[in-house]
């Protein structure tokens, strides 16, 4: 049977066509500014096509100091993301458990700390006195757990049938290996998704680094960008000529180079994504 439009709908795909062109045209902007060359790009900043095209911006930006970045980045991106959603399930599980003894307040200890902050001074204390400073731990101890994340899976685990644990439990299963090899199989919608919401927010990271890493060399590729873009700092480049460095081309180049490896993932987490979302909105 063939849907028929309705004008709801022919409304909803003009607005939703809107926002995409309003998106899309931007990054086509970048990507064209990107690629063409020096004159080109003086002469006209407002084009979608690249016009002498020359990859001598991206040339610049990809030294020893990006590549340094790129690994530290990549390397926070994988462990921060893997231990936050591998811990955050081992909180979340036993408080999916409506007969767990203290369950609510457990909750309630749970939900204060993701509606109040310590603020940024007793938070920069802290990891000064727990000897963080200039130390990628810096970057993964504090992101190991959050709220959001445990609060979410919660509520996805609280969708599953309470049948097939008791049929686990029946036939002699632990709770490690009913969480191991039925819980989060099952959960594969919620823990891709909070893998894209917590690989995202790391890769964007780059105040931790401002607050508490003195070290360039633990900089990860949004601090040693932002150095080349805001700070116009030559030392990010190595020996580079200033005309050269940080004319608009190189600048679009880096906001490709920090777009685009998210922009690869997303596609293959997409399809869990809708559906983690709203599962795990389900209050419970």
């Amino acid at each position: 049977m063939v849907r028929k439009f309705k004008i709801g709908d022919v409304v909803i795909y003009i607005v939703l066509g809107l926002l995409a062109i309003t998106m899309i045209i931007p990054f086509m902007n970048i990507i064209s500014i990107s690629l063409s060359g020096y004159s080109a790009v003086v002469s006209n900043k407002n084009m979608l096509i690249p016009k002498d095209i020359t990859f001598a911006a991206y040339s610049i930006i990809f030294n020893k100091e990006i590549y340094r970045g790129l690994l530290i980045s990549v390397f926070l991106v994988v462990t921060v993301s893997v231990s936050h959603v591998f811990l955050c399930m081992l909180t979340a599980y036993p408080l999916s458990k409506r007969g767990l003894p203290g369950r609510k307040i457990m909750l309630v200890y749970v939900l204060i700390t993701m509606l109040f902050s310590g603020g940024t001074v007793p938070y920069y204390l802290t990891i000064k006195s727990l000897g963080l400073m200039d130390n990628l731990l810096v970057y993964i101890l504090p992101s190991a757990i959050g709220a959001y994340t445990v609060i979410m899976m919660k509520n996805f685990l609280l969708q599953i049938p309470a049948s097939l644990e008791e049929a686990a439990l029946i036939d002699g299963a632990s709770p490690f290996y009913i969480l191991t090899h039925i819980m989060i199989p099952l959960s594969k919608p919620i823990i891709a998704t909070m893998l894209l919401f917590s690989g995202v927010n790391c890769w964007n990271n780059w105040f931790t680094a401002v607050l508490f890493i003195k070290d360039k060399d633990l900089y990860p590729i949004q601090n040693v960008l932002r150095n080349m873009v805001i700070e116009n700092n030559l030392a990010a480049f190595g020996e580079v000529n200033t005309s050269q460095s940080f004319d608009t081309s190189v600048k679009m180049a880096a906001i490709i180079i920090t777009t685009v490896p998210i922009m690869l993932v997303y596609p293959f987490l997409q399809k869990y994504f809708a559906k983690g979302i709203m599962l795990g909105s389900v209050k419970a």
